[in-house]
């Protein structure tokens, strides 16, 4: 389990403030299972209510802090020459960047020989709203830990580029011509639970690489879970990842971040919003202790598998009250209490059972077919963060060994350790041979 110095009252968090101040929130990208998106959230209000401090986000401050960040940088159009730039192709936008598709012959820089990348071009920087060292600054960190991480599970960023006499930054990254893993929910690609759970499977994969560097992603869901001509699932978008142990990438040159040491020292994140509310664990939305950014990316699975095997996210956000929207999360929460209470604080669902009783509602039902899956889904979406599982004991759980999958890169094929394969590989659109 999690460790924590964290001392929270409730499990259900019932004693959230409900007249909080209101957020000055700014609309990204949206988030999943529906064809109805919703934007992430990065809050902070006047009197300083909200995520004031940490590394990576778009409402915070401390990556500026960091004298000096080691970073290259380079003319977009030492890459991409002037027909590419004309020839681009909007792919995805949000409140912070626009992402575009473009041809080059060198931005990968060695590291790949595909010739189609993605683009995300930042938002120009506004006065009003921080100066240009902190918007820069925030860029070049984002760009920092992305480019240090190496994983099959991981989108690959090759370059940080600038245009327009430095007014317009780019970010160079690998191209997924499979769209994301919401467009495959929504439109019903995943249609066994074998295709669902082999996307599952590289997902915690990758959050379990991530975890052991010493890095936390914070807003993970079915919108920033990109998928290539592979059908393999890469992890994106680390505009709010935060680094909770070791030094950050932008001081080490972006070079690979070592594994965390098992008595390594943990910085926990200031209270405050950032995500995307369905997806967002209750200790974030209750925003009233430090957290542990590793439990707040288990609950953020632990969603994404419901939205992959459901087709939408349960709930709206997972607080405890009785408004629309917010009623199943209650009920789920009043399941816990009770499962706590009959069995003891540190009773752990197993595949015997007894589950908490949301497993035996109509739409939990489905679950019932893997127990063991079901009591993994269970400790992902443990209100209490100080029990929930960890992304090292997910992967090496029966439950997530068991599951088929078609991505086998970088896994041993000792007999005794081989991940069983499976023989799809999840791609829906043919490839994209030229740009319009």
């Amino acid at each position: 389990m999690l460790p924590t110095n964290v001392l929270i009252s409730k499990v259900r968090f019932a004693d959230v403030d409900a007249q909080r101040p209101p957020l000055g929130a700014r609309d990204r990208r949206s988030s999943s299972g529906t064809k109805v998106r919703r934007p992430s959230v990065f809050a902070k209000s006047a009197d300083g209510y909200g995520v004031d401090a940490g590394v990576g986000s778009k409402a915070r401050r401390l990556s500026v802090h960091v004298p000096q960040l080691q970073v290259e940088e380079c003319k977009l159009e030492d890459h991409f020459t002037k027909i590419d730039r004309m020839r681009k192709k909007k792919i995805g936008t949000g409140g912070a960047a626009e992402v575009q598709e473009m041809k080059s012959k060198t931005a990968s820089q060695g590291k790949s020989k595909e010739k189609v990348f993605a683009v995300k071009e930042f938002r120009p920087w506004e006065p009003s709203e921080e100066s240009r060292i902190e918007y820069e600054g925030k860029i070049k960190s984002e760009f920092a830990i992305a480019r240090s991480l190496e994983h099959p599970n991981i989108v690959s960023t090759y370059c940080l580029c600038f245009s327009d006499n430095h007014t317009k930054w780019h970010h160079v990254m690998e191209f997924c011509d499979q769209g994301d893993l919401n467009d495959m929910v929504v439109n019903n690609i995943l249609r066994t639970d074998e295709d669902r759970k082999c996307m599952f499977k590289q997902l915690i994969r990758g959050v379990d690489y991530l975890h052991s560097r010493g890095i936390a992603h914070r807003d993970l869901k079915s919108e920033n879970l990109l998928v290539d001509k592979h059908g393999c699932l890469k992890i994106a978008d680390f505009g709010t990842s935060e680094v909770f142990s070791g030094q950050h990438p932008g001081l080490r040159n972006c070079r690979r971040p070592s594994l965390v040491a098992a008595d390594a020292e943990i910085t926990y994140c200031e209270p405050g919003l950032v995500g995307s509310r369905p997806y967002m664990a209750p200790e974030v939305l209750a925003h009233q202790h430090p957290y542990d950014p590793r439990a707040i990316d288990m609950w953020s699975c632990g969603m994404v598998y419901l939205s992959i095997m459901l087709g939408k996210t349960p709930w709206d956000e997972a607080i405890p009250d009785t408004r629309p929207g917010h009623k199943n999360y209650n009920a789920y929460a009043g399941t816990w209490d009770a499962y706590m209470e009959r069995f003891g604080p540190d009773a752990e669902p197993t595949k015997e059972g007894p589950f908490p009783k949301m497993a035996y509602t109509k739409e939990w039902m489905i679950f019932h077919a893997d127990p063991d899956m079901l009591a993994v889904l269970f400790m992902m979406l443990h209100p209490d963060p100080k029990r929930r599982t960890t992304a090292h004991d997910a992967v090496e759980s029966l439950a997530v060994k068991e599951m088929e999958c078609c991505q086998q890169d970088g896994y041993s094929d000792d007999i005794k350790t081989r991940q069983r394969k499976a023989r799809h590989n999840h791609c829906w659109k043919e490839s994209k041979k030229t740009l319009i």
